[in-house]
């Protein structure tokens, strides 16, 4: 396998990986700063929607940075 090839299929493994956990991350992150904006201020901010994204995403960053290259080193 070229090694342009066993790029892409880790890039692919890896997303797989990567985004279902970032989305299951970004629904309870949300509830718990929605939750936590309206007991501090007694409503709830746009600003919880966005950082949870933000926190989401980030994560799913970094799961894909590390299954990728965890699976970058066992394809070959």
């Amino acid at each position: 396998m070229t090694h342009r090839l066993a790029t892409v299929k880790a890039a692919v493994i890896a997303a797989v990986f990567a985004v279902p956990l970032g989305v299951m991350l970004f629904v309870p992150l949300w509830f718990v700063l929605a939750f936590l904006s309206r007991l501090i201020t007694g409503q709830i901010h746009r600003a919880t929607f966005v950082l949870a994204g933000f926190a989401a995403a980030a994560f799913m960053v970094w799961v894909f940075g590390l299954a990728f290259s965890y699976f970058q080193s066992r394809i070959k």
